[in-house]
């Protein structure tokens, strides 16, 4: 079995003895209620909006490359001329 930790997590009074009163009532504990949450979370696979997200900021990043490779080709040229220059 794998070793237990814990999870803080904030919340008011209200809302914890609420929780606790509607966990045992379906006999279960808060720790049951919040475990299965965690695992449904854990479980659902990302929507395709945040796939799109995703797909998008990687496209964003290639064309900073790109950005930054043309940017790293002209810096390189204007360094050659100025060699030229100076010799």
């Amino acid at each position: 079995m794998a070793k237990r930790t814990f999870i803080s997590v904030e919340t008011t009074q209200e809302v914890k003895e609420a929780l606790k009163r509607k966990a045992g009532m379906e006999g279960k504990t808060v720790t049951d209620v919040i475990s299965s949450m965690v695992n449904e979370y854990l479980n659902t696979p990302i929507s395709e909006a945040q796939e799109n997200n995703v797909i998008s900021l990687q496209q964003k990043i290639e064309e900073m490359q790109q950005t930054l490779d043309k940017h790293s080709q002209i810096i390189n040229q204007y360094q050659q001329c100025l060699g030229e220059l100076s010799a």
